[in-house]
């Protein structure tokens, strides 16, 4: 077992050879069990019959290998701040925590084994067959002209850093071996040109990040989806991008120029992704740890309470079921409408800092009229461009929180550029859907995401939720006070434990709230009472309400408060600077 685990962190491909040997050793005796003549016994099972679910069985030993975390610990990372000067050698087995990005690259066939000098067959699979290539290191495989029977197939997909990832996550979650660090100053012999990633492949342009193709080999693949995130765990190789021109072009005799190299992942692992977050300690005091953060959050919303518990919920939030219908119950997007002329400086940034410090991802999206409208800028939704699926700003990872600003949208015609844009975004908000276009037809996949939109005066993106801010505080009494590493630390897992936390809802509980829709509906005037939809929204924001008190079952108490709650918001609207309804 260590001697396996010794190999496999310093020569996967000796591991490799090695437990393909033995399935060929089993093969063998399995062959001439019952066989009296010797020259049966000496007869090597085809390379085909050695390679059925070899890959499968390669999978199962790195896993054996690396189910315990401190082996796992011990693989070089490749991280948001890599680049290919720092990548670790070719054929070396690394990390790289990342969220897939297109898996449109389709299948590739490969041989899976090559011919040495000494007539036995050695395995090329797992990117042997591009570190050979590239550190001009053949280790006696002869390249002669050979049958094919041993073709393989493999998919290729684009992964990414993780986009939004905050940086507290990555601090905790970046821990390189030093063994790793010092190898990766020294020991890349790569190609000098090799790119980190495709910049029109990352939803963020402005945050650093790392990207290359992923090499999944056996079933694994048929699992794997857009926006899913994995630790992936493989064998460092370059490759070389080429497009179906590029290929027709070489089928027929062109000359095709080569394109730099970009990184390659040969996965033989891909693992969920569980962050370094604490849980919640039992003995903790909810009820004041909850009090702590309303108040912060009342004093970044300039005093107002009420807002502030939206806001928690908001945080809380993520889709627990998906409805045949297709609608998508337990997400809870927010609207924070301020009067005109009263929101404080930077209160977008402030927000977004804070719930950086709390939430493992999130983003910052800045909309304004001019950038709907631009062809330039990152466009909301994913499309196809010359064959490849460039990111779209909303192509993000589950659980990531999306802060809308909207403050500064300004007046102006929108182009059809910048209505698709809007109709993307209000479609992501509403439905937790995101469209995928390509050249001649669009897909919409799911999404899970958390919105808190910012915006002055009316709403003009459609949530589920508005409040329309009441600041009890001026712009210029504003202040941002300081929150302590161990408070945050203390509310990070306070809201990742009851953020996942199992919750169920008492029969008796329904039998209150039904009475509670029927009694409302019955005093309903002008047809101003409680929808279906009000029922459904109610009960959601009571679902989060009852987890932002630590309980994981609905009760009265918490019915009651959320109804309460929403009532007031309700009564509120759009105020003018004075204080007038606008």
């Amino acid at each position: 077992m260590l001697a396996d685990l010794h190999t496999a962190l310093t020569a996967p491909f000796e591991l490799i050879d090695t437990l393909y040997q033995r399935r060929q050793d089993e093969l063998r005796s399995s062959s001439t069990t019952g066989h009296r003549d010797s020259a049966s016994t000496s007869r090597l099972p085809s390379p085909t019959l050695a390679f059925s679910a070899f890959d499968k069985l390669v999978q199962e030993r790195f896993a054996k290998l690396f189910e315990e975390g401190k082996n796992l610990d011990q693989l070089p990372l490749i991280t948001s701040t890599t680049t290919p000067s720092t990548l670790p050698a070719l054929g070396s087995l690394v990390r790289f925590r990342a969220m897939v990005q297109d898996t449109g690259y389709g299948s590739e066939l490969y041989r899976a084994t090559r011919s040495t000098s000494n007539g036995q067959e050695r395995v090329v699979m797992f990117g042997r067959d591009e570190a050979q290539v590239n550190t001009q290191e053949s280790g006696g495989v002869i390249h002669e002209e050979e049958d094919y029977t041993n073709l393989q197939e493999r998919q290729s997909f684009y992964i990414v850093s993780v986009p939004g990832e905050n940086e507290w996550v990555k601090l905790a979650s970046d821990k390189q071996p030093l063994q790793s660090s010092v190898a990766s100053l020294s020991l890349q012999e790569g190609s000098a040109e090799t790119r980190s990633g495709l910049p029109n492949k990352y939803p963020i342009p402005s945050e650093r990040h790392f990207g290359c193709i992923a090499k999944i080999y056996g079933e694994a693949a048929d699992k794997i989806k857009t926006t899913d995130v994995y630790d992936f765990v493989g064998i460092l190789g370059e490759t070389q991008l080429t497009d179906s021109f590029d290929q027709l072009a070489a089928q027929s005799g062109a000359t095709v120029a080569p394109s730099a190299p970009i990184p390659s992942l040969h996965v033989i692992l891909n693992l969920p992704v569980t962050y370094s977050i604490a849980p919640v300690d039992k003995a903790t005091d909810y009820l004041a740890l909850r009090k702590e953060l309303v108040d912060h959050l009342t004093t970044l919303l300039q005093g107002d309470s009420d807002a502030a518990e939206w806001l928690l919920l908001a945080l809380l939030a993520r889709i627990h079921l998906r409805h045949p219908t297709g609608l998508a119950l337990g997400s809870l997007s927010l609207n924070l409408a301020y009067p005109l002329g009263t929101i404080a400086p930077d209160t977008s940034e402030h927000l977004i800092q804070f719930i950086s410090t709390l939430v493992p991802r999130s983003t910052h999206l800045s909309i304004t009229i001019p950038i709907l409208n631009s062809p330039s800028s990152t466009p909301l939704a994913p499309r196809t461009i010359e064959e490849s699926l460039h990111a779209g700003a909303l192509q993000l990872a589950s659980n990531t929180l999306v802060l809308v600003d909207t403050l500064s949208i300004g007046q102006g015609q929108l182009v059809d550029t910048g209505v698709k844009n809007l109709r993307h975004l209000a479609t992501t908000i509403t439905q937790q859907k995101l469209s995928y276009e390509f050249p001649y037809a669009s897909f919409d996949l799911e999404t899970n995401l958390g919105f808190v939109v910012l915006s002055q005066g009316k709403a003009i993106i459609p949530t589920d939720c508005v409040v329309y801010v009441q600041p009890q505080t001026t712009t210029s009494t504003f202040k941002v006070p300081q929150v302590s590493q161990v408070k945050l630390f203390e509310w990070r897992s306070f809201l990742h434990t009851f953020k996942h936390a199992p919750f169920s809802v008492p029969e008796s509980m329904s039998e209150t709230i039904q009475a509670d829709f029927v009694d409302r509906r019955s005093k309903s005037v002008g047809g101003q009472g409680m929808t279906q939809d009000d029922l459904v929204f109610r009960m959601t924001a009571s679902r989060l309400m009852a987890l932002s008190f630590g309980r994981e079952e609905l009760g009265v108490e918490s019915w009651v408060r959320t109804g309460e709650l929403d009532d007031r918001r309700k009564e509120r609207g759009p105020q003018t600077v004075q204080g007038g309804t606008a």
